[in-house]
């Protein structure tokens, strides 16, 4: 074991002073006889780092479950606005989309006849354009009766409130190319739902397309009764998913309690520009309560050995274990009750190499 350990730390670069029982006045409990001498190469190789023991202000948090939904005020229904048949479709289930984008082209008897009907109303409108400009000069060279006259310029007019009133009518539909009805996005998302193929026949009442838009989802935190006190409508809080953290915002506390968790839901709006929120994934809502003032040192600077907490103390160049008595855990921090002072230095970055070197020198004792 020994052979191992010092090959090992001689690879690293390590240069090794052992004490008997020596030490900077800290206690170091079982493992007080080992100290470190880390050279500067090692420390850039090993990425060690230290910070000095301070006191900090630690903001405590309250931690409740939490599942993410579609935002419902950012889905969108297609369905088609006239009866007709897919003709083509431009997206299917999953794709992104962006505003305004192309989903579907739909042939409809009723389109194809309003289009006929305005090119023939066009064809009306030309040959009595012409006949009422024919009897404007003819009056006014005083060939003609008024009478004559005005009844050509109110046919003319007549022909064209109708041919702007078939334009109006198509437009009402929605864009046209060519005989086709053309179904768009209106909003950046993804196809959620696609519930038709080509050659489908729609109406009114069948959906083609769900999209969604996931820039925003909703966060529904399950909070016990009790503690709903703690949530304001406004307030930000903080949703920490399996792909990250995010901040949300509440926007409805309800105001009935759930009949089987016995809690009440809270709305949260979740933004996800960052995708770190997918529908129906459990996450965590955390929300600040109070502040605290103390001696704290980072749980990833403590090593726990036969159920005794001990961090890596330098000074100078030396780093040795150090036995500490520590109490609380909040939010990644352990609050110091004994075993350091403020100022001393400690390995933050860098821990697991020194624990390795240290438990195995302890076991080649």
């Amino acid at each position: 074991m020994r052979l191992i350990t010092y090959f090992l730390i001689s690879f690293l670069g390590f240069s090794v002073i052992t004490f008997a029982g020596g030490g900077h006045g800290h206690g170091h409990g079982d493992m007080g006889d080992t100290e470190f001498e880390l050279s500067k190469d090692i420390v850039e190789k090993l990425n060690i780092r230290w910070e000095p023991v301070k006191e900090i202000e630690i903001s405590l948090k309250r931690k409740y479950p939490a599942v993410v939904k579609d935002d419902l005020t950012l889905s969108e229904a297609v369905y088609s606005p006239v009866e007709g048949i897919v003709k083509r479709l431009f997206v299917k289930e999953g794709d992104p989309v962006k505003k305004g984008q192309k989903l579907a082209h739909i042939y409809s008897p009723e389109i194809r006849k309003l289009i006929a009907d305005i090119k023939l109303a066009q064809v009306k409108v030309k040959n009595l354009r012409a006949v009422y400009e024919r009897e404007k000069k003819l009056y006014e060279a005083e060939v003609i009766p008024y009478g004559r006259y005005f009844t050509a310029k109110i046919n003319y007019e007549n022909a064209v409130g109708e041919l702007n009133a078939l334009r109006e009518s198509l437009k009402a539909y929605g864009e046209i190319e060519g005989t086709y009805l053309v179904l768009k996005s209106h909003m950046n998302g993804y196809v959620a739902v696609q519930n038709v193929v080509l050659g489908d026949s729609v109406d009114l009442s069948k959906q083609l397309f769900k999209i969604h838009s996931h820039e925003k989802l909703w966060v529904v935190a399950l909070v016990p009764v009790g503690e709903t006190r703690f949530f304001k409508e406004g307030m930000k809080v903080e949703v920490v998913s399996p792909l990250g953290k995010t901040v949300g915002v509440v926007d409805f506390i309800s105001h009935k309690v759930d009949p089987e968790t016995k809690r009440n839901e809270v709305r949260i709006i979740g933004d996800n520009s960052n995708d770190t929120l997918k529908p129906n994934m459990y996450v965590d809502v955390f929300v600040k309560k109070d502040r605290i003032k103390g001696i704290f040192i980072p749980e990833k600077a403590v090593v726990l050995k036969d159920g005794k907490f001990f961090v890596f103390h330098k000074e100078n160049n030396h780093v040795s274990p150090v036995e500490v008595i520590l109490g609380e855990k909040i939010n990644g921090y352990y609050r110091l009750i004994d075993g350091l002072h403020k100022g001393d230095q400690i390995i933050v970055e860098g821990v697991s190499f020194l624990k390795s070197r240290f438990l195995a020198e302890v076991e080649g004792h």
